[in-house]
Parts: structure tokens; sequence; C-alpha cells
């Protein structure tokens, strides 16, 4: 069993703890990010014939599984129906709201909450749904050309990523629903930080 440590000592796990809820959504991308820095290392370009390889693994295919996590979740649950579209709403609401729970256990000051919140909401609002695509833009090329009508084969370093390419590019549209989501997730908590805030200052604590 985990035991949180006390004083000074909790506060600096909520940070992690804040941080690693900032981090954990986009691995999918850090990971596309250090397979394409890696296989460039190791020699391989984007046009090649041959599949690059690291280790015994194909390159294309690190990237296509990174890209179906991240990307191709966000289409998937989109395209399955409105219940999922709604499980898909709930969730990233309930992850934002952990993250602020992090960050008040983290941090006592309100400005300090607000700022980092408000940098938490924009992440939120635009990263998960541009940042597959961004992750691969440096890897398109004339052999893939990830479009939104998922259009034509998707090569890269020697091998077929396929429709997780085009993924990407769908994945965008999303943001009408969680832009909002994170945005009003944000002002809500900032009006409780900012009650909080003035109540504490009328009554004040004495120790």
């Amino acid at each position: 069993m985990v035991s949180v440590p006390n004083s000074g000592n909790r506060r600096h796990f909520w940070r992690l703890s804040f941080l690693l809820l900032i981090i954990v959504p986009f691995l999918p991308e850090i990971t596309i990010y250090g397979i394409d820095v890696l296989a460039k290392l190791n020699g391989c370009h984007l046009d090649q014939e041959n599949a690059c390889l690291i280790g015994s693994i194909p390159v294309s295919r690190i990237i296509a599984v990174a890209l179906r996590i991240g990307a191709g979740s966000l289409v998937a649950a989109w395209n399955h129906g409105l219940a999922w579209f709604i499980v898909f709403c709930a969730v990233i609401t309930l992850w934002i709201i952990f993250c602020f729970v992090a960050l008040t256990l983290g941090w006592s000051r309100t400005r300090s909450r607000l700022l980092l919140g408000f940098a938490a909401a924009l992440i939120f609002a635009f990263l998960p749904y541009f940042g597959p695509l961004l992750a691969i833009g440096n890897l398109l090329s004339q052999n893939c050309q990830a479009n939104e009508g998922a259009v034509g084969p998707c090569i890269i370093f020697g091998g077929h990523v396929g429709s997780p390419a085009h993924d990407a590019v769908q994945a965008g549209w999303l943001v009408l629903a969680g832009a909002p989501i994170a945005l009003g997730v944000f002002v809500v908590y900032a009006v409780i930080a900012l009650l909080i805030h003035a109540f504490s200052r009328k009554h004040p604590v004495v120790s």
C-alpha cells in the first residue's frame, strides 16, 4: 500500500502527481518524437524502400501503435456513436478534475493555482486533438499524405502505418468538444478557488 508523506513532502507528492497527470495522456506523441529521433540516428530515412528496424521491430509499427492509442482511440470514440462519445467526454472531464485536485493539494497560493490551472486547461483544450498530427508532421512525405478522408496509403521509414496516420488528421475535429470541456472545467475551478481564497481571508485560521 502506497503511503503519502507528511508535511512539506506531501506537496511534492501532489506536484509530481499533477505533472504525471499532464504528461501521461501525451505518451503516444512523446513516443513518436523519440522513435523519430532514434530512427534517424540509426541512419534511417523517411522515404527508404526497406523497413527501418529498431532491434527487430519496424519503426513504422511503433508509430502506428502509438497513433492508434492516441488519435485512433479518439476517433473510435467519435465513430462508435453517442454513448461512446459521452463516455469520452466524461473521461476527459474526470481526468482534468483529477489534475485540478492534485494542483490544489500541491500548491497553496491562489495565484499559482490559477496560473497552472489555466495552463493545464489550455493543454487539454488543444494538444490531445492536434498533438498526434503535430507528432507526425515531420514524418509526412509523398509516401504518406494523411488526410481526413483516409485516402491513400501511408508509408513511413519504409513500412506501412496505414489508417492511424489518417486518424491523426480526423482527431483534430474533436477539439470542438474537448476545448469547451477543458475551459469550462477551469472556469468552475477558478470560481471555487477564488471563493475559497475570499473565505480564508475573511476567516483566517488561528494557530
